[in-house]
Order: C-alpha cells, then structure tokens, then sequence
C-alpha cells in the first residue's frame, strides 16, 4: 500500500456515521434478519427489466437478449407474498431498475409492507431529485456500480463516462438520505491487493457505509470463487468495510446456504442473480412454495459451479 493510501485509510477507515433515520432502518433489518424463521432467505432480488443504458462488457443484459418487463400485477403479488413469508430485504435488481416505469410505486408498496429496500444500479440516471423522489416513497439504500477505483479502467468495463456518473449517483444518494453502498464485479486483475485497496479507498472517500464486491464468474464457469474472494478481502480490508457472497470458513456462498432467492422479469425464479438453472416460475406458483427448495442445491446450478 502506498503512502497516499495508508494516508486515506487512516482518515476514512471508520465507516461514515449514519443520520438517525437510516440507524433505525438497520435496526429494525438487523432485528428481523436475527429473527428469520427457518428456510426463508434474508433477501428477495427482483429483476424488474433487462433493459439497461449501459453496455457492461462482463453482463449478460449487454446482448441483443428480448427486453423483458416484469408485469405490475406480478411484482406487487411478490411483495406481498414476500412480506407475508417473513423476508425482511428486497432489492428491486436488473437490467437496471431505473428504467422501469413503476419502479417509485413499488418502493412504495415495499416499503408500505415493512420491507427494507434496496436498489441495485450503475447510477446513470440517479440523479439527485431520482434519488430524493425515490427517498421519499421509501427507498433506504441504494447500490452503485463501480468495478475499478480507477476511472479509465472502470470506464474500459462500462462505457465512457460511466465512472463520472456513478461517482455523482453515490453523492445524490447520500443528498437523498439514502444508506449508500458500492456494488462491483471483479476481474482477476481486481483481486490483487493493490487494485482491491483502491477500491475499496475510493469507496470510503465518498462517504459509501461499504462495498458489496463479486468475483467475475465466466458462463462457461471457472474463474475465482467467493470463498477465494473473500479469503483476500480479510486481508486486504481486515476490518470488514467490503463483503462477498461467501464467508471465510463458512461452506459454500449466500445462495447455496438458502440465504437468497432471485425473480426475473418473466417470473423465472432461481436461487441467485447468477444462478444458471431455473427453480420454476412465480406466475405459476406462489413464493411460498420455493421458499423450502432452495437450500443445499447442488453447486452445478451456478455459474462459479466449478470452483464453488
């Protein structure tokens, strides 16, 4: 770690202080998430469109794939149902959410139940009255995409200008009021202790409580697996500011353990973001019925199934 880098962790190690409304939010999560009942995830992400206004050169929404929308009538009963099953976080997910034409009435309606809720975005259109209007219906944390601390790398990945464009996404999100959180996906060349140190100093520097980091997992599988990922995230970052999908020295990752559950656009459910196999479908099922499905799947069914 250079000199300049050891300057900015010792003057932005500690998380940024939370206003009181977003400590009683994670309050409140952290209690119900502590309270689970046995068999139903922490997390319920939903996949509101494939559309997205960026061309990530890693993500499968990138190709000439039909755009799918997911129905209203649809992603409201999953609300409820989700909020009747005991889930406490739903994260409205993509393609990216902000294109979605009903994304502000169904924070609202989350939000409403008693759902924390997150969005998942690369930040192009978060712009500082999106972030306080989708405050106000409810919104308490948002994701931002950012797959390098540096500028021209991230941009490499997804488009000129898209690193500008995240880095003014996290501060209206902080205007806004939101609980503000860096999402990336990282590359063989981010796994080195430089690149992630960079990374992760770029996110505390503007004011995100931590970083949510993915290892690339290629379509035809291999790459890092998350327990490697998050092996070197210990020793990089020790105190904890940025998580993965696995835990050192706890077996398999989020997904296999029960711990989340994903629903397309088209109702397909599958066991992660990520997950290669389909579960079934929620327009055919209730939520409920693959609640006790989803533990222990056999590692075949996701895209790290090599190496997970």
């Amino acid at each position: 770690m250079s000199a300049a880098e050891k300057k900015l962790f010792r003057r932005d190690g500690e998380k940024p202080a939370l206003p009181a409304r977003n400590k009683l939010d994670m309050a409140v999560l952290k209690a119900r998430l502590a309270a689970l009942p046995p068999g139903v995830p922490h997390t319920l992400f939903l996949g509101l469109t494939s559309r997205c206004n960026l061309r990530c050169r890693h993500c499968k929404y990138s190709g000439a794939a039909p755009v799918k929308e997911m129905p209203r009538p649809l992603l409201a009963r999953l609300l409820k149902q989700a909020a009747a099953a005991g889930v406490p976080r739903v994260v409205f997910f993509g393609g990216e959410p902000l294109l979605y034409k009903g994304l502000d009435a169904a924070v609202a309606l989350a939000a409403g139940l008693g759902l924390f809720t997150e969005l998942d975005t690369n930040g192009w259109a978060l712009t500082r009255a999106r972030a306080s209007a989708l405050a106000r219906a409810g919104l308490a944390c948002a994701m931002i995409s950012v797959h390098s601390g540096e500028e021209a790398r991230h941009d490499a990945l997804s488009g000129p200008g898209s690193f500008a464009r995240a880095l003014a996404a996290l501060r209206s999100a902080r205007s806004a009021g939101l609980i503000t959180y860096v999402s990336s996906c990282v590359f063989a060349g981010g796994l080195r202790a430089p690149s992630l140190r960079r990374l992760l100093a770029f996110a505390r520097q503007n004011g995100a409580q931590g970083a949510r980091l993915l290892p690339y997992a290629p379509p035809a599988g291999g790459g890092t697996p998350p327990a490697g990922l998050a092996a070197r995230l210990r020793r990089a970052d020790p105190g904890g500011y940025a998580g993965t999908c696995s835990s050192p020295g706890t077996p398999g990752c989020a997904a296999t353990r029960g711990e989340v559950l994903f629903c397309a656009p088209d109702g397909t459910v599958r066991s992660c973001p990520y997950a290669a196999a389909a579960l079934g479908s929620a327009g055919k099922a209730p939520l409920a019925g693959f609640l006790s499905r989803r533990r222990g799947r056999p590692s075949s069914l996701f895209p790290c199934r090599t190496v997970c």
